[in-house]
């Protein structure tokens, strides 16, 4: 009878993966350590949607294979970052990545922006996670150390990328340029306190219309993250998405 049951679902999940859809059971899974101050659910999210317009787009498609071997990112959120900074065309400023690791996500943001005419900020220690704290549920410190800035720069060669800046250091502690307005901001730093470092030093400079992208905010271990971005979701000057792909947007509309 359970073989039966069974070669009958499975005929049908089989059927339906030919037309593009699948049969998921939810599990609702708690997940709580003993150092988070805060308790955070999870569970694995499935959606419904099926519009995938990044198939069909040719120049995404294009950068998306140069940059796939070198970033963490899934084809939806680099997909995401494509558009989103492309959509501050207008806004003044000038694109920070902070969390670079193999350079994929960076790259993918320079070639997006080519015709912006904007000044891509590559910004990593290059020697891993740091100011990992109290906050945060997975992190110690040290983690995603395997990169260099001699990676980067090999990419940026090898792909004729001219718009780019690398810098090797704790940001904004080690900082020594000027960047006066920011426009873009993709946020990949795992932990709480480098989150809140990060754009407390960079609120006074983002224009109107600018956009600020966490990647951790809805994954499990980056709690410290998570808690980061719920404090900022306090300041009225910004309007907040949590995309499903796990990625928490900020766009700020307004100033005080």
């Amino acid at each position: 009878m359970n073989k039966k049951k069974y070669s009958v679902v499975s005929a049908i999940k089989h059927i339906l993966a030919q037309i593009g859809l699948g049969i998921y059971r939810e599990r609702r899974k708690k997940i709580v350590w003993q150092n988070s101050p805060s308790k955070k659910t999870h569970q694995r999210i499935f959606t419904n949607a099926t519009y995938s317009p990044w198939i069909d787009n040719k120049n995404f498609q294009k950068i998306y294979s140069i940059v796939k071997d070198h970033t963490l990112l899934d084809k939806f959120r680099l997909y995401e970052l494509f558009e989103l900074v492309k959509q501050t065309n207008d806004v003044e400023g000038d694109i920070l990545e902070i969390g670079v690791y193999k350079g994929g996500s960076g790259i993918l943001l320079a070639k997006a922006s080519v015709n912006l005419k904007k000044t891509v900020y590559l910004l990593d220690t290059f020697e891993g996670v740091v100011k990992a704290g109290g906050k945060d549920t997975k992190y110690q410190g040290g983690e995603h150390f395997d990169t260099s800035v001699e990676r980067i720069q090999r990419l940026i060669k090898k792909y004729k990328i001219k718009n780019t800046k690398i810098f090797k250091g704790v940001f904004p502690d080690d900082f020594t340029d000027s960047v006066d307005k920011v426009s873009f901001v993709h946020c990949d730093v795992d932990v709480y306190k480098s989150c809140r470092d990060i754009i407390e030093y960079l609120l006074p400079k983002l224009s109107v219309g600018s956009i600020i992208v966490f990647d951790d905010y809805g994954f499990d271990g980056c709690e410290g993250v998570t808690s980061y971005c719920e404090e900022l979701r306090e300041n009225n000057n910004f309007h907040f998405v949590y995309n499903l792909n796990g990625h928490g947007i900020f766009i700020k509309y307004k100033c005080d």
